[in-house]
């Protein structure tokens, strides 16, 4: 697959067909007619056909992320400052870098080939690391916050392996079985229902296709039920994680603590 050909990848959220054609920046759904352009902002927006209304974020943490003065200092400052109060006092954090690679060596790039999908990608940090790290395989970034993607787009100008979306975790707007991985980074607790992500996730990913995915562990001091419920994060019930994913198919839980912090490795079977 040439590496800036997506729409083999790509499935129809409005009429569910697989039959996705390109011609220069405008993706066309021959299924349903609609017609998705990538935007000056620098990416593909396949939620809107210009006549659905928006749905406003409804918690402090999805407000953030469509903030463009939180998303300007997101990935160098308040991603470290938050993942340090969440991790809890005393936890040894990884630096950015070493958290990738560890997502690089559980994701196995290159050598499982790709394609591979940065959901809920934020301002880009990892995607252009995946980029890196893939060659030239095909890296997909997704994300459903616009402020962050028009960053993701500044983040990864130039990578020339990549392609930004705009999408919802709970209806992705792309194929059963295509990827080779899912990379998850900081994510899991912005979503209400992450049973109903995980079974999206699994449906995309290939045979023997890994999901990396990193966030938090419920904890029982008071400062963690506090950022709970003042910012709408929610943290992982740890002891559950296996069977949730279990029930969603998956297979070979590992994961990595770093204090109430976590990272989580699972593939889909062969």
């Amino acid at each position: 697959m040439n590496a800036h050909v997506v729409t083999p990848l790509l499935r129809c959220i409005f009429c569910r067909r697989e039959q996705f054609t390109q011609q220069d920046s405008v993706l066309h759904c021959e299924g349903c007619g609609r017609r998705f352009p990538r935007n000056t902002a620098g990416y593909t927006d396949l939620m809107q056909t210009g006549t659905q209304p928006r749905t406003p974020p409804n918690t402090v943490a999805q407000r953030l992320m469509e903030s463009d003065a939180f998303v300007g200092v997101y990935e160098h400052l308040m991603r470290p400052f938050f993942v340090r109060i969440f991790a809890g006092p005393g936890a040894r954090v990884p630096t950015p870098v070493e958290e990738y690679a560890v997502y690089e060596r559980w994701l196995d790039v290159p050598a499982r080939g790709g394609p591979w999908l940065d959901l809920s990608c934020g301002a880009g940090f990892y995607t252009q690391s995946l980029a890196r790290s893939a060659g030239n395989q095909l890296v997909v970034g997704l994300d459903l916050s616009e402020a962050m993607l028009e960053k993701a787009a500044r983040q990864v100008a130039g990578t020339g392996n990549t392609v930004l979306l705009r999408g919802n975790v709970y209806e992705l707007p792309l194929r059963d079985g295509v990827f080779a991985g899912v990379l998850n980074a900081g994510s899991l607790h912005l979503y209400p229902d992450p049973d109903l992500a995980y079974r999206e996730i699994f449906r995309l990913l290939k045979p023997g296709g890994t999901y990396v995915a990193s966030t938090f562990a419920e904890s029982p001091r008071p400062l963690g039920r506090l950022g709970v419920r003042a910012t709408g994060i929610r943290r992982t019930d740890l002891p559950g994680l296996p069977q949730a994913l279990a029930r969603a198919g998956f297979v070979d839980y590992e994961e990595q603590r770093y204090g109430d912090a976590f990272i989580l490795k699972v593939r889909r079977p062969e």
